[in-house]
């Protein structure tokens, strides 16, 4: 189950938020390679954030998949989820770090 915990300093809206959540689904669905109703995304605005000393937009993400990660998947999804945020929330690529985790498949994520 791809989790995409994304925080921000900058305030969202419902509607911005919808289409980060949409955008964001899709595309980590896509890269990682599985299906969209596997995919959570959950996306914390108005979070205290200092970056490189200023408080300009800036963004921090978290991502934990059950395989599918890479260095290549990787490259690709953090590219694609920094152009989301700078097309919805203005925050420029170089004010972005993503983290990725690959978990190992004995842990346990219970789906009902």
């Amino acid at each position: 189950m791809p989790t995409l915990n994304l925080f921000t300093n900058v305030p969202v809206d419902a509607v911005v938020a919808s289409d980060i959540l949409r955008d964001a689904t899709k595309a980590v669905a896509k890269i990682i390679g599985k299906p969209e109703s596997y995919v959570m995304i959950l996306v914390n605005g108005g979070v205290p954030i200092e970056f490189a000393g200023t408080e300009e937009p800036a963004a921090y993400g978290e991502l934990i998949s059950i395989g599918g990660l890479g260095p290549s998947v990787n490259g690709k999804l953090s590219s694609t989820i920094a152009e989301i945020l700078q097309t919805k929330l203005y925050i420029d690529c170089s004010r972005f770090y993503i983290k990725f985790y690959d978990v190992q498949v004995n842990c346990c994520f219970v789906r009902c």
